[in-house]
């Protein structure tokens, strides 16, 4: 919902901006901090970062890209990547993720899981918490595990994480919901 503000770790807020079924918008800002997100994929959104104050810093299979101010990158679905704040002033672009699927979601019950437990190092929400949210938002964010590893883990952690009271993520996808076909992954672009 447009102004809505979630947060993603200690370093990292969002405020959404506009939402379709075509895109999320949002406001982001990484403030500096030694925490590092998890490396991660989309399997089915392509991401855009515009930076308008600051810089980010992203890891994209592998390689390292400084995203300054004036410059944007994409990040094609299927890209393994991880983004922060590597410089001494907090970092603000605007972040366009396409199709939004459910992204906001997602964000939200990363907000939640925060609150509802003691965040792990660097306000990342732990890994308990993880589990159910990882199996819920599969279409949105993945970590890069075999799915043969990925299943029976993340199952594991939900099991546990719904003895132990963790909230579980609102909302589950209906059984008829188109989703889009994965395509191959273009490399991804730096833009001055």
């Amino acid at each position: 919902m447009r102004g809505s503000v979630y947060t993603l770790h200690d370093g990292e807020q969002v405020t959404v901006r506009e939402a379709s079924a075509g895109a999320l918008e949002v406001g982001a800002v990484w403030t500096p901090t030694p925490a590092k997100p998890p490396v991660h994929l989309h399997p089915h959104q392509d991401e855009v970062f515009e930076v308008s104050e600051g810089e980010l810093s992203v890891e994209i299979d592998g390689g390292l890209h400084v995203v300054r101010a004036g410059e944007s990158l994409e990040i094609p679905r299927g890209a393994v990547h991880k983004m922060w704040n590597g410089g001494e002033e907090p970092c603000r672009a605007l972040w366009r993720i396409e199709p939004a699927l459910r992204t906001e979601e997602f964000f939200a019950a990363v907000h939640e899981s925060r609150a509802h437990a003691r965040a792990a190092r660097g306000g990342t929400i732990t890994l308990l918490g993880s589990g159910p949210i990882l199996r819920e938002f599969a279409d949105e964010f993945r970590l890069p595990l075999p799915p043969v590893l990925a299943r029976p883990l993340l199952a594991a952690l939900s099991a546990v994480a719904r003895l132990r009271g963790y909230p579980r993520p609102a909302g589950t996808p209906s059984a008829s919901a188109a989703r889009p076909a994965p395509r191959p992954a273009p490399r991804p672009r730096l833009h001055p």
